[in-house]
């Protein structure tokens, strides 16, 4: 006769509370050693990606163009609330290379042949929840692209960075760089427009923190007597991200990635 068995399969012990933290701490140390190895790891991801968001985002403002011969509108400033002063959440180097110019009346009819017709000026967020990029475009009314409309421009003192930008172009007359922060209310971002969303770029240092400096990505227009009969005419140059060292294109970040 068979006995039915009074054994009972044995349970699988997992691991405790205690084992999981060791465990972790364990993990935690392994990646602090890993990261020891490549100290430029964070600055190189960084560079990277900002060079690959430069290209898509000039790449998405061109086919804009082409297909709707316009270059968007709504962009930001790059100045404060009431435009009386470039906008205080630049990092002081892209601060630096700026310079805040007032619109001729051919200046501005340039931009708006372009399609640009608005701006928004910037307000940044103070206090216990500071907020240099996400949040500031939305506290503003849009401002109209007319005869001394002030905006951000690159300086005259900037040669080298005015020179990367043209490239090969040589101005013709007085030429003045136009620089606009691509937000996400600009005409060419979300629903069925170019570009799904404005990106933002995640910064090298935590002087690049996009609540502390503003971390959108920027685009150059330059006016020069080139239209016909020497009449103001806009072209768009290249798009750039604002750095702790200054204004950067995607040649400058792959430059500083292999640099490392």
């Amino acid at each position: 006769m068979k006995f039915p068995s009074t054994s009972h399969p044995q349970r699988l012990r997992g691991l405790t509370l205690i084992e999981l933290v060791v465990v972790l701490a364990i993990l935690v140390a392994l990646v602090g050693l890993v990261l020891a190895f490549f100290p430029g790891l964070v600055a190189r991801a960084s560079r990277s990606t900002a060079a690959s968001s430069i290209q898509d985002i000039a790449r998405a403002v061109q086919i804009n163009y082409t297909t709707t011969l316009s270059y968007g509108s709504g962009y930001d400033s790059l100045l404060n609330s009431g435009g009386a002063a470039l906008y205080s959440g630049l990092t002081p180097s892209a601060s630096n290379q700026l310079a805040r110019v007032t619109l001729s009346a051919n200046d501005a009819t340039a931009l708006t042949a372009i399609g640009i017709g608005t701006i928004y000026h910037l307000s940044q967020i103070t206090g216990a929840s500071p907020d240099a990029t996400f949040a500031v475009t939305a506290t503003n009314s849009a401002i109209g692209i007319a005869t001394a409309t002030p905006v951000a421009a690159i300086s005259s003192s900037a040669t080298s960075l005015q020179q990367s930008l043209r490239g090969n172009y040589t101005p013709t007359g007085t030429p003045t760089y136009v620089v606009f922060g691509l937000n996400r209310y600009a005409s060419i971002v979300g629903g069925n427009s170019i570009l799904q969303d404005a990106p933002v770029r995640a910064g090298t240092t935590s002087s690049e923190n996009p609540t502390t400096s503003y971390q959108r990505y920027g685009l150059v227009f330059l006016i020069d007597d080139s239209g016909v009969g020497g009449a103001r005419n806009a072209r768009f140059l290249n798009a750039v991200a604002f750095t702790s060292t200054g204004i950067t294109t995607a040649e400058n970040n792959l430059q500083q990635y292999f640099a490392n």
